[in-house]
């Protein structure tokens, strides 16, 4: 059974455009997306784009603590209520316990919250709202290694006992070169977005593994890009705060209560490829996406 079989019974759908999505981004989310007028009057709220499983969830959470910084009790029922969703909305999806999209309550939420609101979306720019790809509001663009995506992907979709009997890691990860993913191809995804916010000012390209290898000149770029002012202590304490390790998720953090959507959160390791792609499975997966990403100039921001 191929994985786009296997998803789809368990409650995954496709669009008319071929994406599969999860159960709960509903086709109304998505149909009413493109024409969702995401703004509203707030322009403090910013953005934050990436592919699923690129990060998004740590680097929200390293902006929320450095906007927040100076508003401790807010940080605190965050670290308590991650999906807190007047502080880390994720545009398409609906909430698992009421039902409701998102996106549908983004205007009531920014009435009532006195602080920015961080909204992030894991859709190709053609699903997102037409109005956020020109607006002169803030914009993070993530990008995390596409074969690290591929196998941190693989790894939530599938449980171990999926992994050895179902399928092999080669007929997978053909299915991630051609888009037979969730949120669709990797490739078109992160073209689409960097198509539109390449040059402008207002947007602020950050990889993944710069996270991962300097979280300290990653919050100080943070910092400046959100026009916050911190001083090397307040750096530090972010930075203490976001460490991997002591992240609310974490048992570090002080949360041990069983949570799929946390538990879907892996640990992010870095070349972490290495250990399922062979040599030809990964020369393959060069000579299929780098030509795209050189021609785009994208791979002056990051390696793979």
């Amino acid at each position: 059974m191929d994985l786009r079989t296997y998803l789809l019974r368990r409650g995954y759908w496709v669009d008319g455009n071929g994406c599969l999505f999860p159960p709960l981004v509903s086709r109304d989310n998505i149909n009413s997306l493109p024409n969702f007028d995401v703004m509203g009057d707030r322009a403090d709220t910013i953005f934050l784009v990436a592919y699923p499983k690129s990060g998004s969830c740590w680097v929200k959470y390293i902006m929320s603590s450095i906007l927040l910084y100076d508003y401790p009790d807010i940080m605190h029922e965050i670290d308590k209520h991650l999906r807190n969703r007047s502080i880390l909305t994720c545009l398409e999806y609906s909430s698992p316990e009421t039902g409701e999209p998102n996106h549908q309550e983004l205007h009531t939420i920014m009435a009532r919250c006195t602080q920015p609101v961080i909204i992030s979306t894991n859709v190709n720019c053609s699903n997102a709202p037409q109005k956020l790809a020109k607006s002169r509001n803030k914009l993070v663009f993530l990008v995390r290694n596409p074969k690290d995506v591929c196998v941190a992907q693989l790894k939530m979709l599938l449980t171990e006992k999926d992994l050895q009997t179902r399928r092999d890691f080669e007929k997978y990860a053909n299915e991630f070169f051609e888009g037979r993913v969730p949120f669709g191809s990797w490739v078109e995804h992160t073209l689409s977005w960097w198509d539109k916010i390449q040059n402008r000012k207002n947007c602020l390209f950050l990889s993944y593994e710069e996270v991962r290898t300097d979280l300290r000149a990653t919050i100080h770029k943070l910092t400046k890009f959100l026009s916050r002012s911190l001083s090397a202590e307040d750096i530090s304490r972010v930075c203490q705060k976001c460490c991997l390790t002591k992240l609310p998720w974490n048992g570090d953090g002080g949360n041990n209560k069983k949570d799929e959507f946390l538990d879907s959160i892996n640990d992010g390791e870095m070349n972490e490829w290495k250990e399922y792609f062979t040599v030809s499975q990964s020369e393959q997966f060069d000579e299929l996406l780098k030509p795209k990403l050189t021609e785009s100039g994208i791979c002056s921001k990051f390696s793979f």
